[in-house]
């Protein structure tokens, strides 16, 4: 009678739980591997259409010391040694924060070098003849005089930017801001409000496929160590609901943050510090079906 009884309960939840639900419970993130990893930090991946080549924040590599913006291209299952953009990186100064255009045509990175409007700035370089230009600053309302970061777009034509800034009018540090193109004029930067913002840390706003959700790591109470990832979503009134945390299938008692996705929004990749890496911050992926029910 109980094995019958046990039985029954099985076939019950097997019916009322759908294959992501079970795939988020059982579900663990995987390791890019040693190519793409290293023992430094290398986070913050972006991709080509085809997917086949990948744009990463990389730290220490080919002798150099810092951080770099680097390319890796896809061979079958397998990528190719990462190399320096040396078009968009210096010596010098920190680059980081890679974001390709849809059409692969602009690269936009996060530098802290001289010629911006304060801090950190976000630049971006063209895709000109096969090679890339010396990046230029975005300038207002984008750029301010504080520390100016983590840009993504959303919409059909890109008319949506997130962003992550320092500027006043925030309620802590690193606040999530947004802007909205109007006849190909960016409007005044707005804050996404108390429902998103904190007095902790919240950065590197992904938007989702439909751009009614967005992806935000945050160093908030409450988590599971270190920075998690969290998601928010629109209202009906277009505001934001409040974040909620991915759980114990993305974030780990150690930083885990930065969100990317592939082209086809069917993988979501993030770095981390977990165990089981092969240094400072490595980039893991999972499928996204198994976190997409999570709001």
């Amino acid at each position: 009678m109980r094995r019958k009884f046990e039985l029954g309960i099985f076939a019950l939840l097997g019916s009322i739980l759908t294959p992501s639900l079970l795939l988020a419970q059982i579900l663990e993130p995987t390791n890019m591997g040693p190519v793409i990893n290293s023992a430094a930090r290398d986070a913050e991946p972006t991709f080509t259409a085809d997917g086949q080549t990948m744009y990463f924040n990389c730290f220490d590599r080919d002798g150099r010391i810092g951080g770099d913006i680097c390319v890796a291209h896809r061979r079958g299952d397998s990528w190719t040694e990462p190399e320096i953009v040396s078009a968009v990186s210096t010596d010098e100064y920190v680059e980081v924060e890679p974001l390709l255009s849809p059409d692969g045509k602009q690269l936009y990175i996060m530098s802290t070098r001289p010629g911006g409007h304060g801090g950190p700035d976000i630049w971006v370089s063209e895709l000109v003849n096969g090679a890339w230009s010396a990046p230029e600053n975005l300038d207002a309302p984008i750029n301010s005089p504080d520390a100016d970061h983590c840009l993504y777009f959303s919409g059909e034509n890109w008319e949506f930017a997130y962003w992550t800034s320092t500027r006043p009018g925030g309620f802590g540090g690193n606040d999530i801001w947004m802007s909205e193109k109007i006849d190909g004029v960016w409007q005044q930067a707005v804050n996404l409000g108390p429902n998103v913002n904190s007095a902790a840390s919240e950065h590197h706003s992904l938007p989702s496929a439909d751009g009614q959700s967005l992806y935000v790591t945050t160093t908030r109470a409450g988590g599971f160590g270190g920075e998690d990832i969290y998601v928010t979503s629109r209202t009906n009134d277009g505001g934001w609901t409040t974040l909620t945390n991915l759980g114990e299938s993305v974030n780990s008692d150690r930083h885990d943050r930065c969100p990317a996705f592939s082209p086809d929004f069917k993988t979501f990749f993030f770095d981390s510090e977990r165990s089981g890496g092969f240094g400072n911050k490595d980039l893991w992926y999972l499928p996204y079906s198994s976190i997409e029910h999570i709001r």
